[in-house]
């Protein structure tokens, strides 16, 4: 069974009634998230800008327009390069772009063997991003949640999994993340951190295309982040070929306490375009000057393990000229008063 077929199985199974999902999608200000129904009983999330130049996609299942009843367990499309006479109302909407079909289905978890699957009636869909909610005792005494965000800034989809250990003892916890890059067993690995075509478990990165010849990619190019420097987990490489993968993340995770893993998918429209994004994925720091860790918080950057990452960014206050001008008539009050003594 394909991971794709594995998704719509699990997604079937939390089936509950949507029409509020549906009204906040309404009020959504973003161009996307869009719906786009391709039978009565199926259709797409599309979380795209309109002066982008790539889009997400995500599988849901409804008894109509108006009422969706489930989503799927996972990322399950993507495309890159838009062509400029497409509009946001084209019923085809992934013709629209130069290279698609990045995904059949990626970013999805496993905990200890058992598959994470949307809560639908705790699904919270925002315009860059699905809280998909909590499995509760996916094992004994473990609850996992995911989010997957839709980066503004880079044609990067996101996941964040996190798993909490309720009991009053350390657990031993594997987090599996799984998917289908969708290049159906054609093309193959082009690089990995290590500057080969052979996937370690030691490697940060690994880029995939379903075609070896620049330029004759149909499907876009997908660099993936797997770990970087400061990682406190056990990284295994299960399975990673052009079609499908699984990673596994080997922990103990302290009685009451989160833990998270962050993995990341970009989108490149040809193999040279992809080669420029991979240091990105180097390590945490890289992953923040890239803007790739945006909207998560520090309490949830401490909770990851498979990266070390940097709080966000310091707001400044008070600067620029005002804040000058203030601090120079601070000091000319003070001087004033001294001289009065």
């Amino acid at each position: 069974m394909s991971n794709f077929k594995k998704l719509k199985g699990m997604a079937g199974a939390s089936a509950v009634a949507g029409a509020g999902l549906m009204g906040m999608m309404a009020s959504s200000a973003r161009a996307g998230v869009n719906t786009a129904w391709t039978d009565s009983s199926s259709g797409y999330f599309t979380f795209h800008d309109a002066g982008k130049d790539w889009a997400h996609g995500f599988y849901f299942y409804g008894s109509s327009s108006t009422n969706i009843t489930g989503i799927n367990s996972s990322v399950t499309e993507g495309a890159i390069g838009r062509d400029v006479s497409c509009t946001d109302t084209v019923t085809t909407f992934w013709n629209c772009y130069s290279y698609s079909d990045a995904y059949d289905g990626v970013l999805g978890m496993d905990v200890n063997g058992t598959g994470f699957v949307p809560v639908f009636s705790e699904v919270v869909v925002t315009d860059y991003g699905i809280d998909a909610g909590s499995n509760v005792d996916i094992d004994t005494d473990l609850d996992a949640s995911v989010q997957w965000a839709f980066l503004a800034n880079a044609p990067v989809t996101r996941g964040f999994f996190s798993v909490t250990n309720k009991a009053a003892t350390d657990a031993a916890v594997t987090i599996s993340v799984w998917g289908d890059w969708g290049a159906d067993g054609s093309g193959g690995i082009i690089n990995t951190s290590s500057d080969d075509a052979t996937v370690e478990d030691t490697d940060l990165w690994v880029t995939i295309a379903d075609d070896l010849v620049q330029g004759d990619n149909s499907d876009p190019v997908v660099t993936t982040g797997i770990a970087g420097p400061g990682s406190t987990v056990t990284t295994t490489v299960v399975d990673i070929d052009t079609s499908n993968y699984t990673i596994d993340y080997t922990l103990d995770i302290p009685a009451g306490e989160t833990r998270s893993i962050v993995v990341f998918h970009q989108m490149s429209k040809t193999i040279n375009d992809a080669g420029d994004i991979e240091p990105d994925f180097e390590s945490g720091a890289a992953l923040n000057t890239a803007g790739l860790l945006v909207g998560l918080t520090d309490q949830q950057r401490a909770q990851v393990v498979n990266y070390d990452l940097p709080n966000q960014p310091k707001k400044k206050s008070g600067g620029g000229v005002a804040g000058g001008l203030l601090g120079v008539l601070g000091l000319l009050g003070l001087a004033r008063l001294r001289r009065r003594k």
